[in-house]
């Protein structure tokens, strides 16, 4: 006879006045404090799990209102010409679908890092601020991370540029980590401001961020160039260690990389006055610097 048989003819043999005898003899005195105690514990824990869950859903929905996001997406631009004119369209593809920052960086303090790098960046610099040995590294990750994904494609390999990015919130409905992948010849083009405001136009309307950011990404560049050709004197010591704390953050990265993509729809034109008054309420005025 298992327990709960047990209990049902214990229960079963137990007559009223039993049951009132047994009442009448507890020590209430003690009996109903527990009680009390243990049930009003009960509701606190339950009230403070609820609040807590309540709390942190509420916070979720707030960044997802807001647009902040965790993710880290990678992200290859090309040129595509447009039949008849000289303009090009501007086109970008993700490469792989999209990772957060947990999954790429398994090191709390690497994820703490970038999320700072990203909240402090704008449009006016989109490429992340990485610098010093923590820096580089945080660049290397990710690096290694589309090399390691590119490295199986069937697609013929060239070179192309690697950048981290993160766009001003100010400007982008989804703020999150973009890493960039571009060629030189077409990133150099879009160092001339006139050139990418009369020759470039988007998939769609709201895409003309994007030529802004590429614009700044090719400025930054074309820095890293001029230093690279005329590299200040370092004391002697390990090459990589003193490479470290002044990396390029704009990377080169030989890539098998699909690059006949189409249009999607018809090319939108971009009304660029219109756009550049609101860059200069950012700070950003365009045409002051590249005539």
């Amino acid at each position: 006879m298992n327990l709960y048989e047990q209990f049902v003819q214990w229960a079963g043999s137990l007559n009223a006045q039993q049951v009132a005898d047994w009442l009448r003899h507890l020590e209430w005195n003690r009996v109903l404090p527990e009680i009390t105690g243990k049930f009003i514990g009960f509701l606190l824990g339950f009230g403070a799990s609820w609040f807590l869950l309540f709390r942190r859903h509420l916070k979720s929905l707030d960044r997802l209102r807001r647009g902040d996001s965790d993710d880290v997406l990678f992200q290859a631009h090309f040129l595509a010409p447009v039949p008849g004119s000289d303009k090009y369209v501007l086109l970008f593809r993700n490469l792989m679908p999209s990772t957060t920052v947990n999954d790429l960086y398994d090191n709390p303090a690497a994820r703490k890092i970038v999320r700072e790098l990203a909240d402090i960046t704008t449009l006016r610099k989109p490429v992340l601020r990485t610098e010093g040995v923590l820096g580089f590294e945080l660049l290397n990750d990710a690096f290694n991370h589309i090399a390691g994904h590119l490295a199986i494609t069937p697609f013929p390999r060239e070179t192309w540029l690697f950048a981290m990015t993160c766009e001003d919130r100010q400007v982008v409905r989804r703020k999150c980590v973009r890493c960039f992948l571009v060629r030189p010849a077409e990133l150099e083009r879009f160092a001339n401001w006139r050139w990418c405001r009369d020759n470039v136009v988007c998939e769609q309307p709201w895409h003309w961020y994007r030529i802004v950011a590429l614009h700044q990404l090719a400025t930054v560049w074309q820095e890293e160039e001029k230093a690279a050709q005329n590299p200040s004197p370092k004391p002697q010591g390990m090459p990589l260690v003193d490479k470290h704390a002044t990396h390029r953050r704009i990377r080169a990265l030989s890539a098998g990389i699909f690059a006949n993509e189409k249009p999607v729809g018809t090319p939108a034109e971009i009304d660029w006055p219109a756009q550049e008054w609101e860059l200069k309420k950012l700070g950003l005025d365009l045409n002051a610097t590249n005539p």
